[in-house]
C-alpha cells in the first residue's frame, strides 16, 4: 500500500509569503503582502539606528512608538531595518504590523492598512 498526504494536510506553500526583508516564510496575509517576520520587526531602528519599540496605547488599540534606549517617543511611523525604510502600524484587529516600502513611496499602499 503506497502512503499519501490527505488534500487537506498537505503543504502550504498557497498558505506562505516572504519576509522582505530576510526572505523567511511568514503566514500570507493579503492585507499586509509585505510585513517583516517578527525577527527583523525586532530591529526596527530610527534613521540615525536607534532602536525602536512600538505597542498598541490601550486594549482598544492605537499605536505608540518610543526609543528603547530612553524610552522617550518617537514621533513616526517611519523605521529602518538593515538599511530598508519600513512603516509601523496599529494592525487592523490590533497588534502591530511593519511592512517594508517600496523605493520612492511615502507609506504602504491604502490596500495595505
Amino acid at each position: 500500500m503506497t502512503e499519501s498526504t490527505p488534500p487537506d494536510l498537505g503543504p502550504l506553500e498557497d498558505e506562505i509569503q516572504k519576509c522582505p526583508i530576510c526572505d523567511c516564510d511568514v503566514r500570507v496575509n493579503p492585507r499586509y503582502p509585505r510585513y517583516l517576520c517578527r525577527d527583523c520587526a525586532s530591529e526596527a531602528a530610527s534613521e540615525d539606528g536607534r532602536r525602536l519599540a512600538f505597542a498598541n496605547t490601550d486594549f482598544s488599540g492605537g499605536f505608540e512608538a518610543w526609543y528603547t534606549d530612553t524610552k522617550e517617543p518617537y514621533k513616526s511611523n517611519l523605521c529602518y531595518v538593515r538599511g530598508c525604510r519600513c512603516w509601523a502600524k496599529e494592525a487592523r484587529f490590533g497588534g502591530i504590523v511593519i511592512q517594508a516600502l517600496r523605493p520612492g513611496e511615502e507609506r504602504p499602499g491604502r490596500g495595505d492598512y
